[in-house]
C-alpha cells in the first residue's frame, strides 16, 4: 500500500514495511542508485525526449524495483503545474474543431495528461478569462484551436504561465510569435482552382469566410484572388461572397451570386464544406442541378463531404494530424521550459475529386 507524502525535492511514495514500518522512496534514491541526476529522473518521468535510450532503460529499471510510481498528482506538487492541459475553441460544435481536439487528446493521453476544453464564442475578453482561469488551475499549457488572435494578445499570451501553441489559425499580424500548426491555406485554394480550371472551368465563383478571420478568410481570398491572376481568368466582384462558414451562409451566398450575375459561373468554390452544402442546396432551390449546370466544390474533407448527393469534391486537410502536431509542439516546450520559439508547421493538404464537379 502506497501512501503519498512531500518529501525532499519530489513528493514520495512510501512503502509500509512487513512490520508496519514506513520505507520512503524518494527522487533522490531513484538518481542515487541508477547513478543519474534527479533532473534526469524527473525527465524520464515526464517523457522528455532529451534523454538518452541507456539512461532511460537505466532510470525505469530502478523505478520499477522500488516500486516508484509518482502519479499526476504528485508531479503537480513537485512542479506547481497539474496534469492538464488547455484547449481554448470558439465553437466546440464545428465538425473540423472537433477533429482538431481529437488528435490533440491522442498525444496529450499518451503523455498522461488530461485535455480540459474550453469554449470562448469568438469572444476576445472570454478567451483572456479562459486564459487567467487556465492559469489558475495551474495548467501545464495550453492550445488555442481556431481562434482570431492579433498582436496585443499574442503579447498577453506571452505572459502567461505557460506554453502556448495555435492551431488551424495563425496571429493576424502575420507573424510567427506564437509557435502555430495550420495547412497552407494560400497553396490550398490555390490547388482547388487549379483542379477546377483543369476540369475547363474559367468562370468560378467564391464563398469566402469571414473578413476578419485572418487565416481561413482573408488568406484563402488571398490564394483564390492570385491563382485567378495567374491563371489570368477574370473575376467579377459579384462572383465572391462572405459567408461565415454555416451552412445557411453558404445557401445565402449561392442566392446573391445568382441573383447579382447575369452570367452565372460554371463552378464555385466554398471555404468549408458546410457552406459548399448549403451552396448546393441554394442551387436546388434555384432550379440549378449539381453538377449539370454548376460545379461546387468545399474545403475540409469532413465526413458530410463524402455524404452528401452529389458526393462533395474538396480539399482534404487532416485535422486529426493536425492536432497531434499542435500536442507535440507544446509538450516540446514544456520540456525545455521555454514559452515560444516561433515555429510554423504546416501539414499537407490534398485535393478530393467526388461528384460535385463535372468536366466542360
Amino acid at each position: 500500500m502506497y501512501n503519498l507524502e512531500v518529501g525532499k525535492g519530489f513528493p514520495i511514495l512510501s512503502k509500509k514495511g512487513r512490520e508496519g514500518e514506513h520505507m520512503s522512496v524518494t527522487i533522490d534514491d531513484i538518481a542515487k542508485e541508477a547513478r543519474v541526476s534527479t533532473a534526469t529522473v524527473s525527465r524520464v518521468i515526464n517523457g522528455s525526449k532529451a534523454v538518452s535510450p541507456e539512461l532511460t532503460r537505466r532510470v525505469l529499471e530502478v523505478i520499477e524495483r522500488n516500486r516508484f510510481k509518482p502519479n499526476s498528482f504528485a508531479r503537480g506538487l513537485a512542479t506547481d503545474k497539474s496534469s492538464i492541459i488547455g484547449v481554448i475553441v470558439a465553437d466546440i460544435s464545428n465538425p473540423v474543431i472537433s477533429t482538431t481536439i481529437k488528435g490533440i487528446n491522442h498525444v496529450a493521453q499518451q503523455k498522461g495528461y488530461t485535455v480540459m476544453v474550453c469554449e470562448s464564442d469568438g469572444n476576445g475578453d472570454k478567451e483572456q478569462m479562459l486564459l487567467e482561469r487556465l492559469e489558475e488551475q495551474k495548467a501545464s499549457g495550453v492550445i488555442l484551436a481556431g481562434m482570431n488572435v492579433d498582436h496585443n494578445r499574442i503579447q498577453q499570451m506571452l505572459r502567461m504561465d505557460f506554453p502556448i501553441v495555435m492551431v488551424t489559425q495563425q496571429s493576424s499580424d502575420g507573424k510567427i510569435t506564437i509557435n502555430t500548426v495550420i495547412h497552407d491555406n494560400i497553396n490550398a485554394i490555390r490547388d482547388a482552382v487549379v483542379f477546377l480550371h483543369t476540369s475547363g472551368h474559367r468562370r468560378i465563383g467564391f464563398i469566402c469566410g469571414p473578413e476578419n478571420d485572418y487565416s481561413s478568410g482573408i488568406k484563402r481570398l488571398e490564394g483564390f484572388r492570385t491563382s485567378m491572376e495567374e491563371l489570368q481568368l477574370e473575376v467579377p466582384e459579384s462572383y465572391i461572397m462572405f459567408g461565415d462558414f454555416s451552412y445557411e451562409s453558404g445557401r445565402e451566398c449561392m442566392r446573391r451570386i445568382f441573383e447579382e450575375n447575369a452570367i452565372m459561373p460554371t463552378a464555385v468554390l466554398a471555404c468549408s464544406d458546410l457552406m459548399a452544402a448549403g451552396a448546393v442546396s441554394g442551387a436546388a432551390s434555384l432550379g440549378l442541378s449539381v453538377p449539370q449546370d454548376l460545379s461546387i466544390m468545399g474545403f475540409d474533407d469532413t465526413d458530410l463531404a463524402r455524404y452528401l448527393n452529389p458526393a462533395l469534391s474538396t480539399v482534404r486537410i487532416p485535422y486529426f494530424e493536425e492536432g497531434e502536431k499542435a500536442a507535440e509542439e507544446l509538450f516540446s516546450l514544456m520540456e525545455s521550459g521555454e514559452k515560444a520559439t516561433g515555429k510554423l508547421v504546416y501539414v499537407p493538404h490534398k485535393v478530393i475529386r467526388r461528384f460535385s464537379v463535372r468536366k466542360i
